[in-house]
């Protein structure tokens, strides 16, 4: 099955990441503790992604896009300073549309998903 790619709307500068730690630790008695990564895919990232001063036309590409995937299904995003594209899932959509001036903003975080 092809998975679909974010549309190509570039993101505004500064997206936070934050990877977390999966791992198994076994307390012994005497205060030693032994470590070890869960499983293969250990650390998933996190990101929160902020799309701002939007076109109507962009706005809708992206928003439309995001929402559509509803949380469940994976998608294609490349991170700034990777070198590929990687799965992700959007676990949290807000935007502002517009006002007093013609642009709208997206706020959304994207969960790494090592699905096939």
């Amino acid at each position: 099955m092809e998975i679909d790619v974010l549309p190509d709307v570039c993101a505004s500068y500064s997206p936070g990441v934050s990877p977390a730690f999966s791992v198994d630790t076994v307390q012994f008695g005497d205060g030693y503790q032994q470590r070890r990564p869960t499983g293969l895919n250990s650390v998933r990232e996190t990101w929160n992604v902020s799309f701002n001063n939007l076109s109507q036309d962009d706005y809708e590409l992206v928003y439309g896009f995001l929402k559509s995937r509803q949380g469940v299904h994976a998608f294609l995003w490349q991170p700034p300073w990777e070198y590929a594209a990687k799965r992700w899932v959007c676990t949290d959509l807000t935007s502002t549309r517009p006002s007093n001036f013609q642009v709208a903003s997206i706020q959304a975080t994207f969960v790494e998903d090592f699905g096939l």
